[in-house]
């Protein structure tokens, strides 16, 4: 096991949640369609016990998503998940693949890159992450993008939620 991590950053969609059904009315900036179908996504197995072992370990957490606040906090309320900080497309220019949005999260957070680690399922999590300092994970359970990811090098690549575990 490794040394217990400070803090965590979790991409949302797709990485923490499986909100495709809410794909095309998202481009479409349908909001309110999408807020109505934020009760049918699905949190990933082995996430409550992760958020378990978050809580009990103290490890701060802050999400980095290229969607939009209102939409990630109604998301991130819904499943209950433990975060720190925020930082949507609107608080962080200009957005991952740049390492800003990873910057401002460890400035919010108010630790060292080093100590933190992130999760994502896209090559821009992984570039995002790389750029600023912060280890990296390539989460390849609803990826559309595995090749793309391991391509960039992420720090470890993992193939279910709950191996977040060994790496916190």
């Amino acid at each position: 096991m490794y040394s217990v991590k400070k803090a965590v950053i979790f991409d949302l969609d797709q990485t923490l949640v499986d909100s495709r059904i809410s794909g095309v009315l998202r481009k479409s900036r349908d909001w309110q369609s999408v807020y109505s179908l934020i009760p049918k996504f699905k949190l990933y197995d082995g996430f409550l016990d992760v958020f378990k072992y978050i809580r009990e370990n103290n490890i701060q957490v802050a999400i980095v998503t290229t969607s939009p606040g209102v939409y990630a906090q109604k998301v991130l309320n819904q499943f209950n998940i433990p975060y720190h900080h925020l930082v949507d497309y609107f608080k962080a220019k200009p957005i991952k693949p740049h390492p800003a949005p990873m910057l401002m999260a460890a400035e919010l957070l108010k630790i060292h890159p080093s100590d933190i680690i992130s999760f994502g399922d896209r090559k821009i999590d992984i570039e995002s992450s790389n750029a600023a300092g912060i280890q990296s994970v390539a989460c390849t359970w609803d990826s559309d993008e595995i090749s793309e990811m391991v391509g960039v090098k992420p720090t470890y690549t993992i193939n279910k939620p709950i191996d977040i575990i060994s790496l916190i």
